[in-house]
């Protein structure tokens, strides 16, 4: 057995415990799945999964619109569209 590096990660306590008792049901321990986790990163060269980055304009929100086929022309409540901006960067 490889040896192993011992570390120390700040994680949201909801979310480790959730995801422990998910781990339970497969018998496996926290580190074990951030093994798996990080070997697969190793093997991928990259995220195991996508990961998008919100854009930093309004492109991506006129970019939806035009494909939900809405008219911009149409009389948009200008706080309802900065809004969905602002969540889309948080």
């Amino acid at each position: 057995m490889l040896a192993r590096k011992q570390t120390s990660i700040k994680v949201d306590p909801r979310a480790w415990n959730e995801a422990k008792d998910i781990f339970k049901k497969y018998n496996l321990t926290v580190s074990d799945a951030i093994n798996i986790f990080l070997n697969k990163v190793r093997l991928k060269k990259g995220m195991p999964f996508d990961v998008k980055l919100p854009q930093k304009n309004g492109s991506s929100y006129i970019d939806e619109l035009r494909k939900r086929d809405i008219s911009i022309d149409k009389d948009i409540d200008v706080d309802v569209v900065i809004n969905e901006m602002n969540d889309g960067l948080s």
